[in-house]
């Protein structure tokens, strides 16, 4: 299949993101939806479900707003109004991380107004490096489990769960595979194709995901370049939204090659270990994650995090994408703007919001920030 084919199957995910899951659901099959994006899509998939990201929407958001305060942000915003509006209603369940407040609040705001069958938290440990974070863990995932295992009517062997880890697995390798190459030959694919290729991820059958993308890095083997001389740029924060930021990003002569986003780096590693107790093992997973807004670790703190990987991307500046009204990423972001500074390393702020169509504002501070590193458009 050509690389135009592939691009478009991704793309077509995207833009109907529920399409696969409203055609499992059609044949019979359970389909479990996750909020971004901790939870542990193997456990869905052991149980015989189909799992699909629920991702916001960047539709006019209104009937959440009787719910939801104006100043939660977009994101959760845009989540709840999909269900309210009757998009999800397909769904059989839906897990809701607990990454901050608003998803806190979330869960029981579902529960209200909304008639999903099976609606769970997820709820992770705040102080990762304790000992007893590991064994906490591996109980709240054993709790999930007999809760699919309700919700579905299926019980989740070991032998299963291993199974699903290493499809999740296989997926998780070729698209790092694909950050990679994209990493090194910038002008062959776009930086917004590259995390379109990402999303696809969250909506699509991942055995099939993995196989387009594997199609997509042999058709990509025989291209490479070395000459573009575009500003390279790191982003960090949630999520890639609205997504004509990217666009806007290379326009003005730049190009992304390193992130944290939930909807980037943070979705693609580290692996599950494939020996021993499965549930274990996605605790591990779960504690060894890269740095998040949400989650942090004395051991491995955020701001040396970004810091390493933008020196290690070979990054010329940082922006910091940050959706209004999200504490997490308030909260860091003095932290993470003078560890920049203190490494040399240019940064920006840019806070945006799901459906916002008015980026004049964002398209001068960033023109005018990668002229400052060299590039022109």
């Amino acid at each position: 299949m050509a690389i135009e084919q592939l691009l478009a199957r991704f793309n077509a995910a995207v833009a109907e993101p529920y399409a696969e899951a409203k055609k499992r659901k059609e044949q019979g099959q359970k389909v479990i939806g996750w909020l971004p994006t901790d939870v542990p899509e193997e456990l869905i998939h052991a149980a015989g479900a189909f799992p699909v990201g629920v991702l916001g929407t960047n539709e006019h958001i209104y009937l959440a707003d009787a719910h939801l305060q104006t100043w939660a942000c977009s994101l959760m915003r845009g989540c709840l109004e999909q269900g309210l509006n009757g998009n999800l209603d397909f769904l059989d369940g839906i897990i809701i991380p607990h990454t901050c407040d608003t998803t806190r609040m979330l869960v029981g705001i579902w529960r209200h107004a909304l008639s999903t069958p099976y609606i769970d938290n997820y709820l992770m440990p705040r102080q990762i490096d304790r000992p007893s974070a590991r064994t906490y863990l591996k109980g709240e995932l054993a709790r999930l489990k007999d809760n699919l295992e309700k919700c579905t009517g299926k019980v989740i062997t070991n032998e299963a769960l291993k199974d699903s880890i290493n499809v999740f697995n296989a997926n998780r390798t070729v698209l790092r595979r694909l950050y990679e190459y994209h990493s090194t030959n910038t002008a062959v694919i776009s930086s917004r194709m590259l995390y379109t290729v990402i999303k696809a991820a969250m909506f699509m059958d991942k055995a099939e995901h993995t196989t387009l993308v594997e199609e997509l890095l042999k058709e990509l083997a025989n291209i490479s370049t070395s000459n573009d001389k575009r500003v390279r740029l790191a982003i960090s924060g949630g999520v890639w939204e609205p997504p004509e930021i990217l666009d806007m990003i290379e326009e003005l002569g730049a190009v992304v090659v390193a992130d944290d986003l939930l909807t980037g780096a943070r979705y693609m590693g580290p692996d599950v270990i494939a020996d021993g107790d499965p549930l274990d093992a996605l605790a591990v997973r779960q504690l060894n994650r890269i740095p998040f807004g949400g989650f942090d670790s004395t051991t491995r703190e955020r701001r040396g995090f970004l810091v390493e990987t933008a020196q290690n991307a070979g990054v010329q500046g940082m922006v910091f994408l940050h959706l209004k009204f999200c504490e997490p990423e308030n909260y860091d972001y003095n932290d993470m703007r003078e560890a920049m500074n203190k490494a040399g390393i240019p940064n920006i702020r840019l806070e945006t919001e799901y459906a916002n169509t008015s980026l004049g504002q964002a398209r001068t501070r960033l023109q005018a920030f990668i002229e400052m590193m060299g590039g022109s458009k």
